[in-house]
């Protein structure tokens, strides 16, 4: 007897930090943002490697690294800073989704269909 349910995809967000760990808040706020920027394309990803840690040569900023390991050996990766932690992350997971949006072809934006009519 077959059965028809789905198969679960699996992605797997890990979180840290270099020179501190990352509080509780702040992970679990990295792995939703990062889970939601990336989800459209959660077909093609494997995982996803989070590093947030504050940058003592620009003036106390916050920089988040995100690589996002998708299918087969390519990868995507990028950076952005700031001077709050959230927004680091915030910022990370924008260009972590358009970049993988371009490696696998699709052009989606949460945004951009959250609010259309």
């Amino acid at each position: 007897m077959a059965c028809d349910l789905p198969v679960a995809l699996v992605m797997r967000i890990r979180v840290s930090g270099i020179n501190t760990a990352p509080r509780y808040d702040k992970r679990a706020y990295a792995e939703y943002r990062l889970f939601t920027a990336v989800a459209p394309y959660v077909h093609g990803i494997r995982s996803v490697d989070v590093v947030l840690r504050q940058d003592s040569h620009a003036r106390r900023q916050f920089l988040c690294t995100v690589i996002v390991h998708l299918h087969g050996s390519d990868h995507v990766k990028t950076q952005a800073r700031a001077v709050h932690p959230i927004a680091a992350i915030d910022r990370a997971a924008d260009r972590a989704a358009w970049l993988v949006g371009r490696r696998v072809g699709q052009d989606f934006s949460l945004k951009a269909s959250a609010f259309s009519s």
